[in-house]
C-alpha cells in the first residue's frame, strides 16, 4: 500500500500528465522528496526558497497541512494526499 496524491489537472503536466502519483509512507516531506526523484522539479514548484509550502495548498486527507504540520507531517499507508494551487483573481 502506499500514500496517493492527487492533483487538479492544471497541474498534470507536472506529473507527466497523470492526476495521481504514489509516494511511500514517512513524512510530507519525505513524500515530496520521493515525488521529486520520479517527477524531477516537484520540490522546487512545491516549496518555496526557504523550503516551506510555497504557492499551493496541500491536504493530507481533507485537512490543510499548514493546520498540522506542515513538512513533519506524518503520512502514512492509505492516506491520501491533495495539491491545489491558489487560485487567483480580481
Amino acid at each position: 500500500m502506499a500514500v496517493t496524491v492527487r492533483v487538479p489537472g492544471s497541474l498534470r503536466e507536472w506529473f507527466r500528465g497523470s492526476d495521481e502519483a504514489f509516494c511511500g509512507a514517512g513524512t510530507l516531506g519525505e513524500c515530496i522528496d520521493q515525488l521529486d526523484s520520479e517527477f524531477a522539479g516537484i520540490r522546487d514548484r512545491l516549496l518555496n526558497e526557504e523550503g516551506e509550502i510555497g504557492a499551493i495548498l496541500i491536504f493530507l486527507n481533507g485537512e490543510n497541512v499548514t493546520k498540522l504540520e506542515g513538512l513533519a507531517t506524518s503520512i502514512i499507508d492509505g492516506d491520501e494526499i491533495g495539491i491545489i494551487p491558489f487560485a487567483a483573481g480580481g
